[in-house]
């Protein structure tokens, strides 16, 4: 004699079921927000704390006064107080002992991150971790282009060099020397900067160091500069400019543990510091454009 009738069955069945489906919507939704978290999708995702930039972390060791740096200053001219030297490299440098760098009393490098859209330095990582394992305060470059976004571009470099309280402020360079030869109009190529800036400066929490050619100068001005600090380039002596953040002055430097010419750079920290910081509530700064 069945225990059940043929209704009760049924029933059961149904109940059974939808008890079923009730439990793989409950799995579901808890899969969906660990996969969420995992990637970092704003529906059900972790919690992140936001960066936020700490001036006080950006530190650079002083040079001692007999280092071998010191000789790639031009002639007659002497470290001021509270000015390091150190260079700017990308993967034409190829292959870096940067524990030779540091013996040669440079304190910090600018390291090529990435180019454009799509392009990621191939020695960016190895040049970041060996410059600052061997005590060198490290920073990164992107090489602006005119032939991508720049906010394609700001989501590259971004990916390669995320906010680092430790590291150099970013810094963007701006020169018609690479592969893309498009010239937009002046109100477009600075909207495509400015897209840039606005991105990687709100996710660092500092501005943007400038670096630019004559040439870029000459062609588009340089709006983008106020009120961020200026990386510069003079040969034979200190820029004219009273406060620049840094000055390049040589692209053939000779350093221990680097083959062939390299670049060579003057900071002043404190203006650097006091250049890329950002008060809190300060928003985005307008910019005036020749077209």
């Amino acid at each position: 004699m069945p225990r059940f009738t043929p209704e009760q069955v049924r029933r059961r069945q149904l109940i059974a079921g939808a008890l079923a489906v009730i439990l793989l919507l409950v799995l579901g939704g808890c899969t969906a927000l660990l996969i969420g978290g995992l990637r970092g999708g704003s529906d059900g995702a972790v919690a992140r704390t936001p960066f936020e930039a700490d001036d006080d972390a950006l530190s650079v060791r002083a040079i001692p006064p007999d280092a071998a740096a010191t000789e790639n200053l031009p002639d007659g001219v002497d470290l001021a107080q509270n000015e390091v030297m150190g260079l700017d490299v990308s993967a034409h440098q190829k292959e870096i002992d940067w524990e030779e760098v540091a013996a040669d009393g440079y304190s910090f490098a600018y390291i090529k991150a990435t180019e454009g859209a799509g392009y990621t330095d191939a020695m960016f990582q190895q040049n970041w971790d060996g410059a600052r394992a061997a005590g060198l305060t490290p920073g990164a470059y992107h090489y602006f282009t005119l032939c991508s976004s720049g906010a394609d571009q700001a989501t590259d470099f971004l990916a390669a060099a995320p906010p680092d309280d430790a590291a150099l402020p970013p810094a963007i360079d701006l020169e018609f020397d690479g592969a893309c030869a498009e010239r937009p109009g002046g109100v477009d190529a600075q909207a495509e900067i400015d897209d840039f800036t606005a991105a990687v400066e709100k996710a660092w929490g500092r501005r943007l160091l400038i670096y630019s050619s004559k040439e870029w100068r000459d062609h588009y001005g340089l709006p983008v500069t106020e009120p961020r600090p200026d990386w510069l380039f003079r040969a034979s002596d200190r820029p004219q400019q009273e406060d620049w953040a840094v000055w390049q002055l040589r692209f053939d430097g000779t350093v221990s543990g680097i083959e062939g010419g390299v670049d060579i750079d003057v900071a002043r920290i404190e203006i650097l510091r006091q250049g890329s910081s950002i008060a809190d509530g300060e928003g985005a700064i307008a910019h005036e454009v020749d077209g």
